[in-house]
């Protein structure tokens, strides 16, 4: 008898531990259970996810938008500055203004021109960069209004050379 007592203790031991699984995992699935409450923080978790997901897109397509504004500023400000400086040719050869005069605005043309590219070089970098930078941001659009400014200046200061 006590070698069938021997061998029934396993099967005990199996039952009491195959109960104590069945039992837990009844409750786990009760409404109120672990599954129910693992189940809403994941909801809970994934809606987080989604909204902050929609904010980096809306975030990401704001950037993009104002990444290809400047490229469209520094691209119109390159080709304002081709015509000036046809303009500024033809004003040398029909002498309308001196040749001291026409290599100070050829300077200052080409320095507006130098400035442009490197800040077109700079946009395509943020581009690349995917990354951005409120105060690098707000530098070059500082530096994108001057160099409109200086462009502006340039043309009207050539107009009136041109109207003597």
């Amino acid at each position: 008898m006590s070698s069938r007592l021997h061998a029934l203790i396993p099967l005990l031991i199996t039952a009491c531990l195959a109960s104590c699984t069945y039992i837990e995992a009844k409750q786990n699935i009760a409404p109120g259970g672990k599954l129910e409450t693992e189940t809403t923080e994941a909801r809970r978790t994934l809606a987080n996810v989604k909204k902050e997901n929609v904010q980096l897109q809306n975030t990401k397509a704001q950037r993009e938008r104002e990444l290809e504004r400047n490229e469209q500023r520094i691209q119109s400000l390159e080709a304002d500055l081709r015509q000036q400086d046809a303009a500024l040719a033809s004003a040398l050869k029909s002498q309308s203004l001196t040749k001291a005069r026409y290599d100070q605005m050829k300077r200052d043309l080409d320095a507006i021109r130098k400035e442009t590219a490197a800040l077109g070089q700079q946009n395509d970098a943020d581009r690349l960069s995917g990354t951005a930078d409120a105060k690098s941001d707000a530098a070059k659009e500082t530096r994108l209004r001057d160099l409109e400014r200086r462009k502006k200046d340039l043309e009207g200061a050539l107009a009136a050379l041109v109207k003597r």
